[in-house]
């Protein structure tokens, strides 16, 4: 009887549906059936006003707003009777937020607060899904203005909430073997400080030699109407025209994030090949940007957010038993195009500052120009002045169509130091191209400078050489002659892809030169991935050979194993086997086990673990032969404190989200898998775009049934840097499924209303006049099944002593008729 009751409301919710879904006009239902529906004559109800009305009827409500099937954002939106449905009332400023072109409106016909888009615009269409709030509109592209997608107003961008949060990054080693015993760590710290419009940042390391290096600390903030920010304290320079050195004093550039979607600056992928379970670290400037343990075999890194401007960066591998090697992967990044009418700038204004190097500290002022000149044309304008330096650049580019984009420039410098007093030029030529056939040059750029021209940071170097400044390269002491760059990238269409390296630089009277190529080809022949690398060294200094690889994974099982055959760079082979996989319900926990067998080596094994905390990140790793043991261990996440209290997760971007579902834990987000709200109802999204919108939704598929979020989606529009607040409401109820009757002992109609004790409709009576309510504090509900008070009654729900069934809460309610 249970079975076929609930059978009962399963079919009468879809029959509601079903002819509810249908064109009203054609729609002809017999009500027979109903009658007829479980022999029960009550059933027999005036259903047309149930047939022919909205899910919702005219008001306001926040909708979930669909451009052209992109999420736009949620908006409180009227809504108007219109025949027999609902119009949507859309606002003039709305429209124009959107990116839509709209006719001239001198003399409007309508209300500025309520257009018709459908007659505004000529092929659009807007559908209102009532079941799920859900607004659809549909507008012609050539209807919308070329820089809308992506874009959001100024007045939308949020500055987030006051806090401050914490990335921390520990790892560390021991090492044992017949030579020696060592023991390395290092931990990062990356943290800051939002108060109102202003940002503290502050970025430091520390290694088990007692070094505490400082990479940068300043404050920041946007300035309203330049498309650009502040920066005050030490960071780098901009490198769009000249080299970026570090600085201590005050800049003020231009944020190319602000304005619509456009080029974004080039971010470098770094390739290598690792013996064992080495550990990698990059560096750049002077100082450490980026470390970690990987597992042996070829690796990309392709994370670098941190990297600033342009300057190369210096790579070193430390294999497990403790054999270090090096290269340098050139970064510089390529002047972007502007668009006609379009400008970028930046001012820096302070000393050189190369953190904890004892180095001269010169004061300088730098200043760069770009404005997009029409015809597909960049004139670029810049300038340095330091104490005993001087530097003018100017440059232009030119967007060639299909045949990519070229940009040149020319620079002069004067040098006058104790040292010396020269001057010189120098001529740099670069070229980026995306061809149909899928080869993308991202970069390709080659420099070319008299024996007289110096950049600042040579310049700074070799005035201060033979001051106590410790152990430096010699090549600091001559200057740059040539520096050639290469990277290009094929995709194929069948998953394949490939990726070519090339380096150059040499020097002024010196035979000193630094060449690097690299290689690689990835691919996938039915169910086995195939990786093919090469590097090798060029430069005549360097008696390093080529190193060769070829890798081959493939599933087995709910593993993935993986075999590898290398040469190395001094004529050795290597092997390798390997088994990897992910386990958990989030797939947060991963294992990899190798074993390697080398001709000029140790054969060894490894095996690793990490795990993906909704608090942390923790890895651990064991590398073993018959000569040296190494342990390694590493955690990253971060620290937020806010005002409602302290919220642990992993690691942070520079911009991030934070949720609140007030006090309604374990919700999950589906923006950062894995994790859940807190018991106060907080949870972190981290690595959220400034300046666009960001779309925060939830996971509710842990939560109890007698919890109900109004609305899972959210939008945020944060400032860069901001810590931004994406508030969501949760009601706690209870579920209770009624069997309601009449004072007779008659089943309610069939369809009648329910509403609750403010009026609103919260359901409708289903077969056998059972109806599901969610109960909060007030339990009193009214149903109406026509305009008379014989087709209307009331009840109150008493849930005392109240036995479970199925997860709900079922009572039987005598509902009495409403007086007259």
């Amino acid at each position: 009887m249970h079975v076929r009751t609930w059978a009962s409301c399963f079919v009468g919710s879809m029959l509601l549906m079903t002819v509810k879904g249908t064109d009203a006009a054609a729609a002809k239902f017999d009500t027979g059936f109903v009658a007829d529906f479980g022999g029960n004559e009550a059933l027999k109800s005036n259903l047309e006003v149930m047939l022919h009305e909205e899910q919702v009827g005219p008001g306001t409500y926040l909708v979930g707003i669909e451009l052209n099937r992109d999420y736009f954002g949620q908006r409180e939106i009227s809504f108007v009777r219109d025949q027999q449905s609902l119009k949507a009332c859309l606002p003039q400023a709305l429209l124009m937020e959107m990116g839509i072109k709209l006719p001239s409106l001198s003399q409007p016909s309508g209300d500025a607060l309520c257009m018709d888009l459908t007659i505004l615009v000529e092929g659009a269409t807007v559908r209102f899904d009532s079941r799920q709030l859900r607004l659809n509109i549909s507008v012609p592209q050539i209807s919308m203005n070329r820089d809308a997608r992506g874009y959001v107003a100024p007045e939308e961008w949020d500055s987030g909430i006051n806090a401050g949060f914490l990335n921390y990054q520990f790892s560390g080693s021991q090492s044992k073997s017949q030579r020696y015993s060592a023991a390395n760590y290092n931990l990062y710290l990356n943290g800051g400080l939002n108060l109102g419009e202003w940002r503290l940042r502050s970025s430091s390391s520390y290694r088990n030699d007692g070094t505490w290096e400082r990479a940068a600390t300043y404050v920041q903030r946007d300035l309203p109407g330049t498309n650009g920010s502040l920066t005050l304290g030490e960071n780098v320079t901009p490198g769009d025209t000249f080299q970026s050195v570090p600085f201590r004093g005050l800049q003020i550039a231009s944020d190319p994030q602000m304005l619509p979607d456009s080029m974004q600056g080039y971010a470098p992928v770094i390739h290598g090949v690792a013996q064992t379970q080495a550990r990698v670290e990059v560096r750049q400037h002077g100082y450490s940007l980026y470390s970690t343990f990987v597992t042996p075999g070829p690796f990309e890194i392709r994370d670098l957010n941190a990297a600033s401007g342009s300057g190369d960066l210096e790579v070193i591998i430390t294999e497990a038993d403790g054999s270090e090697r090096r290269f340098i992967q050139p970064y510089a990044t390529l002047g972007n195009l502007l668009r006609d009418g379009t400008w970028r700038y930046s001012v820096t204004a302070g000393q050189y500052h190369e953190p904890n190097a004892r180095l001269d500290q010169p004061t300088f002022t730098q200043a760069s120009l770009a404005y997009g000149l029409p015809q597909d044309y960049t004139l670029s304008l810049s300038g340095l002045l330091g104490e005993g330096y001087r530097a003018y650049q100017i440059g232009i580019g030119k967007g060639l169509g299909t045949f990519g984009a070229l940009s040149l420039d020319v620079t002069q410098s004067v040098t006058n130091t104790r040292r010396e007093s020269v001057s010189g030029q120098s001529y740099g030529l670069r070229y980026g191209k995306a061809f149909a056939t899928g080869i993308n040059l991202r970069f390709a750029g080659y420099r070319y400078s008299t024996p007289g021209y110096r950049d600042f940071s040579e310049t700074v170097s070799q005035s201060s050489w033979g001051t106590d400044i410790g152990q430096r390269s010699s090549y600091r002491q001559i200057s740059r002659r040539s520096r050639l760059e290469a990277n290009i990238s094929q995709t194929f269409a069948n998953s394949t892809s490939l990726y070519l390296n090339l380096s150059q630089q040499d020097y002024w009277n010196s035979s000193v030169n630094h060449r690097q190529l690299q290689f690689g080809i990835n691919g996938q022949v039915q169910r086995v991935n195939l990786s093919l690398y090469a590097s090798k060294s060029l430069s005549a200094s360097e008696s390093e050979g080529l190193q060769l690889g070829l890798t081959l994974s493939f599933p087995l099982g709910r593993q993935n194993a993986s075999v590898s055959l290398e040469r190395n760079a001094d004529g050795s082979n290597d092997q390798r086997l390997g088994l990897s996989g992910l386990a958990g319900d989030y797939n947060d926990l991963s294992y990899n086990v190798g074993m390697q067998r080398s001709e000029r080596s140790d054969n060894n094994g490894t095996v690793s673990l990490g795990y993906r905390a909704p608090w942390a990140n923790i890895g651990a790793g064991l590398s073993n032969s018959s000569t040296y043991k190494t342990a390694n261990v590493g955690i990253s996440g971060s620290v937020l404190v806010h005002a409602g209290g302290m919220q642990l997760g992993q690691s942070l971007g520079e911009t991030m989200a934070l949720v609140e579902v007030k006090d309604t834990p374990d919700v999950g987000i589906n923006n950062a898998p894995g994790t859940f709200t807190n018991a106060k109802g907080y949870s972190l999204v981290p690595y959220v775009q400034p300046y666009r919108r960001n779309r925060i939704s939830l996971d509710t598929s842990k939560l109890d049934a007698n919890t109900d979020i109004d609305s899972g989606v959210s939008s945020v529009t944060p400032r860069r840097g901001a810590v931004v607040l994406a508030r969501f409401k949760a009601t706690h109820t209870e579920k209770v499924l009624a069997n309601v009757v009449l004072p007779s002992g008659e089943v309610v109609p069939f369809g009648a209303a329910v509403l609750d004790a403010n009026g609103q409709r919260v359901n409708a009576v289903g077969p056998m006049g059972q109806v599901l309510l969610a109960v909060g504090e007030r339990r009193e509900f009214r149903l109406i099944w026509g305009e008379t008070s014989e087709q209307q009654c009331v009840f109150t729900l008493d849930l005392k002593d109240v036995k479970e069934k199925e997860g709900f809460k079922v009572v039987n309610v005598r509902c009495s008729m409403m007086k007259k």
